[in-house]
């Protein structure tokens, strides 16, 4: 009974061991689990970028920090009452009027910067037009705020909304005039070079628009809504018939807003016209339009040395058959490469497509058009400064 007894408390107290021994065992396991590894990956604050750099691991590139600083915001643009419209205006003065709009619209040369900036004051009124005119206001200068700054985009410095007979839109002033001005007026002519570098600029603007969130069509392409500065470089301007669109298939096509983008004479798509399909292809049928224009230095639309009214009309056949040959602008002489302006009728022919599934993107025609004024602005050593700015907007 004794020896039972004693057994039975032996047995009893090695078990109690035993648990306590594997219960220690559990607690070291766990703790070891949580204690931090010494094959840890550094944390990516704590990361020395010329350690990584002299002996890069496997994905060594993503824990490098960024190379590039990040860019400033830009500041918004400031809302101004009516009378501080007034003011930048002298009252509305008709001396200061540099512009008007296709609805009327005036434009006028602000009498002090604004933002550091010379400016131009775009006022809308009302009157006449009711609720469209208002309608057309509040998109343009939705639009503007949305996309904000681009160095290809005529940027928005302030804007005036709270008044019941018109709004304003102050813009950055461009004192080089429009692109028709200097192909169709007397101002004397672009050279070749320059004209590349005037269409590459647009192609960004577009390829800009088209590449937002929720992609904008311009609506209204042309040469007298390209405007240059002063250090031959180009802005698109004017939003006042853009719309957004929702694009799902490669032609991305979107009805909504459709009346808003009707183009100018010329410009205007005729995919578009016939079925009422807004898309970003309709910015690039109308951007072959100013390739023609800027290669024949004729106006998409008028009369001309015979043919049909529009520019396409006249010289579409001839592209087709016999490329620029006779085409180019006498104004330029023989001061241009026959190559390169071939080069660019052809990248109009495939933006003239009659269907919009057929014509590139902007993206594509940005990219060609960019190879192509490269090698020309490079090829006269003489434009460092138009060369160098060229490279900072590529």
């Amino acid at each position: 009974m004794d020896v039972a007894m004693a057994l039975a408390t032996l047995f009893f107290v090695l078990l109690l061991l035993s648990s306590a021994a594997i219960s220690l065992l559990l607690i070291r396991l766990c703790l070891a689990a949580l204690r931090p590894s010494a094959t840890t990956r550094t944390p990516y604050a704590a990361v020395d970028p010329e350690t990584v750099r002299a002996s890069p691991p496997q994905h060594a590139l993503a824990l490098l920090p960024p190379t590039k600083a990040p860019k400033e915001t830009p500041a918004e643009p400031r809302r101004l009452a009516w009378r501080e419209v007034e003011e930048l205006t002298g009252g509305f003065d008709e001396a200061a009027v540099v512009a008007r709009g296709g609805s009327g619209n005036a434009v006028y040369l602000a009498r002090e910067r604004v933002g550091g900036s010379a400016a131009a004051v775009k006022v809308h009124r009302w009157c006449g037009g009711g609720e469209r005119r208002l309608a057309a206001f509040r998109r343009e200068l939705d639009l503007l705020r949305r996309v904000g700054r681009h160095p290809r985009l005529v940027a928005l410095l302030a804007y005036s909304d709270d008044h019941e007979e018109g709004g304003a839109l102050v813009l950055e002033y461009m004192p080089g005039g429009t692109l028709a001005d200097r192909l169709h007026g007397a101002a004397p002519p672009l050279t070749w070079r320059h004209r590349l570098r005037v269409v590459h600029d647009t192609a960004l603007a577009l390829e800009h628009l088209h590449g937002t969130a929720t992609a904008i069509v311009h609506g209204d392409l042309s040469a007298s809504n390209v405007l240059l500065d002063d250090v031959g470089g180009a802005r698109l301007c004017d939003l006042g018939s853009a719309c957004e669109a929702t694009f799902s298939a490669a032609v991305a096509p979107a009805r909504r807003g459709a009346a808003a983008a009707v183009g100018s004479p010329g410009y205007a798509d005729p995919f578009f016209l016939r079925t009422g399909i807004v898309s970003k292809k309709s910015d690039v049928y109308s951007f072959g339009v100013l390739l023609l224009e800027v290669v024949t230095g004729s106006p998409a639309a008028g009369t001309s040395e015979g043919g049909g009214e529009y520019l396409t009309a006249r010289v579409l056949p001839r592209v087709r058959a016999t490329g620029v040959a006779g085409l180019v602008d006498s104004r330029l002489g023989d001061c241009y490469d026959t190559i390169e302006a071939i080069d660019i009728a052809r990248i109009a022919l495939e933006c003239l497509a009659s269907q919009p599934g057929l014509r590139p993107t902007m993206a594509q025609v940005r990219a060609v058009v960019a190879e192509k004024a490269a090698r020309s602005i490079a090829s006269d050593g003489s434009d460092h400064k138009l060369l160098d700015l060229f490279r900072a907007t590529s």
